[in-house]
């Protein structure tokens, strides 16, 4: 999807004008919980760019918006923007969950990009194309020890909000959708 990075800039500074930060409160207490953050959005931007079919994949500079994660790729006949929300722990049962409060914003940010993406300048040329835009979430357990390294130990696709769909299997979409929402996790 040409533009799509500058579609994240505008993304990112038109919410930051219209909202305000959300998602913040677990995760972001201090430099050192803020970098081992960092290292796990960029584990899951890795995770999202191995996808087939492949993904344009940005991290949202920092956590500016409730989606960590922003990716695009052509699917079989739409576009798929995914928006992840990443959370990290070094220990698997201390990785905080999403609450539905903070989904409930997660698809109110799914649902602003949707709209921005009618009437974004950069993409005039998307007017009328299928696009569907899916959150989700991505749990990642980090060890320190002997060298850092990440591991993916949950994710979930949570809802999917569509333009232009009406020719579109939504059953396969559906689960293609959700499929990529797994980051190749079985």
């Amino acid at each position: 999807m040409k533009n799509f990075e500058d579609f994240v800039k505008h993304i990112v500074s038109k919410w930051r004008a219209e909202k305000t930060a959300l998602l913040t409160e677990h995760g972001l207490a201090g430099l050192a919980n803020r970098t081992y953050g960092d290292k796990a959005e960029e584990y899951i931007k890795r995770k999202v760019e191995a996808l087939t079919p492949s993904y344009t994949t940005f991290i949202s500079p920092g956590s500016q918006t409730p989606a960590d994660i922003m990716a695009v790729a052509r699917r079989n006949s739409y576009w798929h923007i995914m928006l992840i929300q990443v959370k990290s722990s070094d220990s698997e049962n201390s990785i905080y969950q999403l609450t539905e409060k903070d989904r409930k914003v997660l698809n109110q940010f799914a649902q602003f990009v949707k709209k921005e993406t009618g009437v974004f300048e950069g993409f005039k040329t998307y007017v009328g194309k299928s696009i569907v835009v899916s959150t989700g979430y991505a749990a990642v357990r980090r060890i320190e020890k002997p060298s850092l390294k990440h591991f993916l130990v949950n994710t979930e696709a949570y809802n999917h909000y569509r333009q232009n769909t009406s020719q579109l299997d939504l059953e396969g979409m559906k689960e293609a959708v959700a499929k990529a929402h797994r980051l190749g996790k079985a």
